[in-house]
């Protein structure tokens, strides 16, 4: 009989700060692989911050290892021993490979280091697993690759029995992930239990022995390995892709990077079309602040050239607002809650309008524009209260007033659920169609890049 190692029964959350769990239930067992599909965002960060710290909840009961340890009149604020393994890196940079297998944020440290013991267990771990070509000991330069097999090895060196896999399919590869799971599954089979938490999109390239669906913060269905057929029927109503939006290169390029150089690049060459839209796929999102600061003017590449409406981006300096950077989180990063609805759209503008005062005549044909889409919302004296969608369509709203002719996208994609993502992508068709270009950085294996017309991949 199989050994239980994580039950949840009825287990509901009441926390301001993170949406929360309704009436949750879950078990897992030893040597067992599962995955939770998220059918949206709620509940699921919360899920995450229990399972690692029995926090106060509601109600309800949690047992790991078939004890007893969260209860919804006692908790002891412990640490359990779960590892997750996801897109943000836990190890510290400074130390080798395998001072970071070692070191256990989980499992007490041994005061004095054996480092040849310490050796023998990592080529003992390496061999076992079939990961020495993968790791060298005393590298300190690791991949994203590299990253998630060393943090799954402090997993199994820790003995966190649980292992967490959350969505590791938007920064590696599609053989890099295979090589995850095939490992995962190696690990599953040495009393270990290995949990995925994915978008429905992402669960089809998953093979688990059960799948549970959580929905606002509920488990709406589970479905094991015998039913795995129906998978796809029951996936197919939130999996929905819109259909790119292409132009066919009549004009000029509007911008052109040619064989540029500097750090991390190597003769990089791209350009873009009026209307057209380019991702640019990189390995890390730290990357992507040096091509940033190509476009803010704040660095110069080494080598190469940038060219833009077929004048030196740097002799010849674009016109304000003819390139936008949008950053990351763009529904709050981009906003400023403090002030209205027509204070937030209006950003920008005195650049445009070269002047930094705004005419009523001005303000009132804005908001009048504004009104026809947004309706009331136009009124409001702060956006504290608006949904995401609505501050994305704000957004778009002020790129549209602005009318820049590129718009830079960085990881737009990131930790949004899928509807989010797939409002975010149709928003992007409608920029492409107004003829502005778009170029989208991103580090993501996102089924919603199919808005672009090319991918890069450096």
């Amino acid at each position: 009989m199989k050994k239980e190692i994580l039950r949840m029964e009825h287990v509901s959350t009441q926390d301001s700060a993170l949406s929360n769990l309704d009436d949750f239930n879950m078990n897992l067992f030893q040597g067992e692989t599962a995955a939770i599909v998220k059918l949206n965002d709620v509940g699921v960060d919360k899920l995450m911050e229990i399972l690692c710290y029995n926090r106060p909840i509601s109600s309800g009961r949690i047992y790991i290892g078939e004890q007893l340890v969260n209860r919804h009149d006692y908790s002891n604020f412990t640490r359990n021993r779960i590892s997750i393994v996801d897109r943000n890196s836990k190890l510290i940079s400074d130390l080798s490979v395998i001072d970071n297998i070692f070191l256990s944020p989980v499992k007490s440290t041994r005061f004095m280091i054996r480092k040849k013991q310490q050796l023998r267990e990592f080529l003992w771990l390496c061999n076992e697993y079939g990961l020495s070509s993968v790791l060298d000991a005393d590298s300190k330069e690791i991949t994203i690759f590299q990253r998630c097999v060393i943090e799954i090895l402090r997993a199994v060196v820790s003995e966190a029995k649980l292992i967490i896999i959350s969505q590791l399919e938007e920064v590696l590869s599609k053989s890099q992930f295979a090589a995850v799971k095939k490992l995962l599954e190696q690990v599953a089979r040495h009393q270990f239990a290995v949990l995925f938490i994915c978008f429905p999109h992402q669960y089809l390239s998953h093979s688990c022995d059960r799948c549970l669906f959580i929905h606002n913060g509920h488990d709406v269905k589970v479905t094991d390995r015998h039913n795995q057929y129906a998978m796809r029927s029951l996936l197919s109503d939130y999996i929905s892709v819109p259909a790119p939006c292409t132009r066919e290169r009549t004009a000029p390029p509007l911008l052109q990077v040619s064989h540029l150089y500097l750090e991390t690049f190597y003769d990089l060459t791209f350009s873009v079309a009026a209307g057209e839209c380019i991702g640019i796929r990189g390995r890390e999102e730290k990357d992507f602040l040096l091509f940033l600061q190509l476009f803010q003017r704040i660095r110069r590449p080494d080598i190469g050239k940038i060219v833009f409406e077929e004048k030196d981006f740097y002799q010849c300096p674009p016109s304000p607002n003819s390139i936008l950077i949008v950053q990351r989180d763009l529904a709050n990063t981009m906003m400023m809650n403090e002030l209205s609805y027509l204070d937030n759209l209006c950003i920008g503008l005195n650049l445009r309008l070269n002047t930094p005062f705004r005419s009523k005549r001005v303000l009132k044909g804005i908001k009048k524009n504004a009104r026809e889409t947004a309706g009331n919302l136009v009124d409001a004296r702060s956006i504290e209260f608006l949904t995401k969608e609505q501050r994305i369509w704000l957004l778009y709203e002020r790129l549209c007033l602005l009318h820049p002719r590129l718009v830079i996208f960085n990881c737009p994609f990131s930790e949004n659920d899928l509807a989010i993502k797939k409002y975010i992508a149709e928003i992007i068709n409608l920029l492409k169609g107004k003829g502005i270009g778009v170029v989208i950085l991103t580090v993501e294996n996102c089924d919603y890049l199919n808005v672009c017309d090319w991918i890069l991949f450096f």
